[in-house]
């Protein structure tokens, strides 16, 4: 199982999914700075389904001022910015990849025989790349998931943020909005 730590919340994923902190890859850095946002975390799931996750934490946290909550269609428009970016930055990232001589051998013959993924081996990130792209070929096996960390669960919100959202998601894509309410008691 992989662990992450993403705005003060840790984050455990499934031994079966690949995983990448977006904002932490090469391949982002190397275009940061130039408008273009990303999603907190990439995920290859199963043999299909390609996870778009982005974190928001509006907990009051220690040493931190508190963090005043967007208004849904604000929160929206930030976060489906990001969601949008994050494939434009997947599709970006494999032009640059066939740019070269030895990566396009090594797409073809990935063609031929896909790399079998087992947990705990590692995984070449030029096949990521190019299987996250493969991935978003079918909308239908992208899920674009933002979850909220909050002081107090808001309905009215959660739905209003996802209505909002839902107009930057492209169709056939599967979107998750899930608000989780943080009390003294919650750990």
């Amino acid at each position: 199982m992989a662990t992450f730590l993403e705005s003060d919340l840790e984050f455990t994923f499934p031994e079966d999914w690949i995983v990448r902190r977006f904002d932490r890859t090469a391949a982002y850095r190397s275009v940061s700075g130039h408008g273009l946002k990303g999603v907190d975390f990439l995920c290859l799931v199963g043999e299909g389904d390609l996870w778009l996750i982005e974190v928001k934490n509006f907990r009051l946290r220690a040493g931190r001022h508190a963090i005043v909550r967007r208004n849904p269609e604000g929160l929206a428009a930030q976060v489906g910015k990001k969601f949008v970016d994050t494939k434009r930055l997947i599709r970006i990232v494999n032009r640059a990849i066939q740019r070269t001589w030895y990566t396009g051998v090594l797409r073809w013959w990935w063609t031929l025989a896909p790399p079998r993924w087992l947990p705990g081996r590692p995984v070449s990130t030029y096949w990521f790349w190019m299987e996250a792209e493969r991935r978003l070929q079918s909308p239908r096996q992208v899920t674009c998931l933002l979850w909220l960390e909050t002081p107090e669960w808001n309905a009215h919100y959660e739905r209003a943020t996802t209505d909002a959202l839902g107009e930057w998601i492209e169709p056939g894509n599967i979107l998750h909005v899930a608000e989780r309410q943080w009390t003294k008691n919650h750990r």
